[in-house]
């Protein structure tokens, strides 16, 4: 940034604009365009700029008089009064409603229109304009979810479709959520319209007081550095790259982070760089990461560029985007060999591909696409090498099956081998594989993850999500690689220790989770008090000092704060319900889940919960009434199925549970508890043959499981097939190796197959 000379006058009016809570675009171009001009203009040609805007004739992209569309015998009718655009909303009923658009959302490849359903509420019209070319199949309107049902978390009067909630504080500068519990209303406020300048560089103030020439202010007038860390890499003899100049402190990733990440978020962001005080990253579960890391669910790039070696170098976002415009600095592949020499990679001796081809691109093989809300293609930033035969192990995708959809992943893998027979990236010890077993329940997963865990050659992100993953095995392994994580310099492993302990004895989880207690990260002390709350109740109480409470009340207070942010979700209200529950207090938590139904009616898990507050009180009739009222709302829900079902199982009727289970299983896919609990449960009423059907899904999804296999050993020993019996037996055995139980069966199971006639 080149110092400029403002003057006074000029200062004191930015400043003056800034206490306005709605300041136009204009206002902005006030601000910064007299010393970057250059850099104002590649903004408004940024999806920054129009991350959002007014809806005028300037801005809505698509076309609005006369439009008719019909969703779930909803009538939505589009037209445009002199310079408003109006939605008119007629209900399977009649009933007719007038609703005029508020603001345009995006710009390329799609536009949405939001609008005011009154209370200060915005949310979607569930149809997107297509902004593409008409060449590309563009410049229509279509239905976002065709498919969704209004019970649906992302129907279009739901909060997955809530502006205020969902979209707004990315999408505006200094955005204000201002909910109101009580009257359940919003109050939101901005000061910019779309993402400006501001959102990024923080308060303007002492920069300007800077450029107007204070010597007594350091760095420009901004507290930290947002550029990179350095300008670009070279490669050595040895094939690795080294920066071209030492690397700079940055909170560049930080910045971008908390937009371009999948995360939660705990309050109204203060400042460009409050990630990791305001929100908690996402880390690479498998409900939004493949077993490998590649990206699965909308994760923002964040997730994924975290896991690769240009981030691990210092690349920063700059480096291959232009800060203000977003478009790569150089076209196609010369963004890549900018740092990669073009004479070893840009060949096709190293890609296999025809020049200027399919595949001869850097992107089509180590940054592969998804596409998310039907045609806006995402690439995958872990920038990973093709893996085809990690395909075949753990289900995940590969870059070359994607272009290559009518060969299989044998093939991939085969032909990767012949053009790169020596190559070092053919690793077989993936961290995939331990991930793939941990998520399938394989028993030896323990000391796998611990090996990724302790393995500083590998990404934080993959170590912290090992570390997670170790909630399901609480043995000496995890316990060595959690007691390390938590004195780490790294936030995200900390962050991991805390669902780790879970399974732990509650002393237990105090003595290793209480340093979290004053842990530099907002986010890790309140879900670290969060954890321990517990220890505030009796016995546990007596074995703190005054201090400690002290310390544990104050994070947890912290943790109350963050969830009544949220307060307009249902999940908020729910966490504070379980909360309650875990320090004894049914009262409140019964009141909480009541909340979390009044505030958002779909959300199932409080309707759960609030069961087993009744379960707890032993009122199983008033639990079935809970459930049966969730079924109203979500009748294919397998979490309210399976809870009715338990709920029949400890009132004696196995036949009613059995039809609950029935409806779990046929509503939840192949969920491996859900089919290991039916199967056990036909075991139990004597119906062998068809257990042995869903037992034989659950060893699906779960090829190790012991427990699974354990069970078919007892189902055919019933079904008198000890062929069956015999082979699963021997299963544990390698499963469980050196358990006398299991040997002493296997023999068992031998003695009886001879005795057969």
């Amino acid at each position: 940034m080149k110092q400029c000379f403002v003057t006074s006058a000029l200062f004191f009016l930015s400043i003056l604009m800034l206490s306005f809570d709605a300041v136009s675009q204009n206002n902005l171009d006030t601000q910064c365009v007299n010393c970057h001009k250059k850099e104002v203009q590649q903004w408004k040609e940024s999806h920054h700029f129009h991350a959002m805007a007014q809806a005028n004739a300037a801005d809505v992209l698509a076309e609005f008089d006369g439009i008719t569309f019909q969703k779930d015998e909803t009538v939505f009718q589009l037209r445009q009064r002199e310079k408003e655009y109006l939605i008119d909303i007629i209900e399977p009923s009649g009933q007719r409603a007038e609703y005029k658009v508020a603001y345009t959302f995006g710009y390329y490849p799609l536009q949405q229109y939001a609008f005011s359903v009154g209370d200060g509420k915005l949310q979607f019209l569930p149809f997107a304009w297509d902004s593409r070319e008409k060449e590309q199949g563009g410049q229509r309107w279509f239905d976002l979810h065709p498919d969704q049902q209004a019970n649906d978390p992302f129907h279009w009067m739901q909060m997955g479709q809530n502006w205020n909630q969902m979209c707004a504080d990315c999408h505006t500068t200094n955005f204000e959520k201002r909910f109101d519990e009580q009257t359940k209303t919003y109050q939101s406020t901005y000061s910019v319209v779309n993402v400006s300048c501001q959102a990024c560089h923080g308060e303007p103030q002492q920069h300007l007081a800077w450029a107007a020439g204070n010597t007594d202010i350091s760095h420009k007038g901004f507290e930290q550095s947002i550029g990179k860390k350095t300008p670009l890499f070279y490669q050595q003899a040895d094939g690795s790259m080294q920066p071209a100049a030492p690397l700079q402190a940055s909170q560049q990733i930080e910045v971008c982070a908390s937009c371009h990440a999948r995360r939660t978020q705990f309050a109204d962001r203060t400042g460009p760089m409050d990630f990791s005080q305001h929100f908690q990253g996402a880390l690479l579960t498998p409900e939004l990461y493949h077993a490998d890391g590649q990206v699965w669910d909308e994760n923002y790039v964040w997730g994924s560029f975290l896991q690769s070696k240009m981030y691990q170098a210092g690349v920063t976002c700059t480096n291959c985007h232009n800060p203000h415009s977003g478009e790569l600095v150089l076209p196609a592949n010369q963004t890549c060999t900018q740092c990669h020499n073009p004479q070893s990679y840009d060949k096709t001796e190293h890609h296999k591909h025809a020049a200027n081809g399919a595949g001869s691109q850097c992107v089509d093989c180590h940054m592969p696409a998804t596409t998310y809300m039907q045609i806006d293609p995402r690439r995958d930033h872990s920038f990973r090498i093709p893996r085809p035969d990690l395909s075949l192990k753990t289900a995940a995708p590969n870059a070359c099956n994607a272009c290559h959809q009518d060969q299989s992943a044998t093939w991939a893998k085969k032909q990767v081998e012949s053009w790169y027979p020596t190559s070092s990236h053919r690793n077989p010890d993936h961290f995939s594989l331990a991930f793939r077993a941990a998520d399938q329940g394989v028993p030896s997963a323990s000391e796998q993850l611990t090996r990724i865990a302790q393995d500083n050659t590998l990404p934080d992100i993959v170590r912290a999500s090992a570390i997670e993953r170790m909630a399901n095995y609480p043995d000496r392994n995890s316990l060595v690689s959690i007691v390390r994580a938590l004195r780490d310099d790294e936030p995200l492993k900390r962050q991991a220790t805390i669902a780790a302990t879970a399974q732990y004895p509650l002393a237990d989880r105090y003595r290793m989770l209480s340093p979290l207690l004053a842990d530099k990260h907002a986010p890790i002390r309140a879900n670290a008090a969060r954890a321990l709350a517990p220890m505030l109740t009796l016995p546990h109480a007596a074995q703190l000092s005054a201090g400690q409470k002290t310390q544990l009340e104050q994070a947890l207070g912290s943790y109350r704060q963050m969830q009544r942010y949220n307060a307009d979700r249902g999940f908020a209200h729910t966490n504070l319900g379980n909360l309650a529950l875990a320090m004894g207090d049914t009262q409140a938590a019964e009141q909480h889940f009541k909340t979390a139904m009044d505030v958002e009616p779909i959300y199932t898990p409080a309707y759960v919960n609030l069961a087993e507050v009744y379960r707890r009180a032993g009122n199983e009739p008033q639990v079935r009434a809970v459930l049966e009222q969730a079924l109203a709302v979500q009748p294919e829900e397998a979490s309210v199925h399976y809870a009715l079902a338990m709920s029949w199982v400890r009132s004696g009727n196995k036949g009613k549970a059995l039809h609950s289970l029935k409806q779990t299983v046929d509503n939840a896919g192949e969920e491996i508890n859900y089919l290991y609990t039916y199967g056990l449960l036909l075991q139990d009423q004597g119906q062998y043959q068809v257990a042995s059907t869903y037992l034989h899904r659950a060893l699906t999804q779960s090829p190790a499981n012991p427990d699974v296999h354990y069970t078919l050993v007892q189902n055919y020993l019933m079904l008198k097939d000890y062929d069956n019996a015999l082979y699963f037996a021997q299963k544990l055995v390698q499963l469980l190796p050196g358990n006398p139980q299991i040997q002493q069966l296997v023999q068992q199971i031998v003695m009886m197959k001879r005795a057969q006639p």
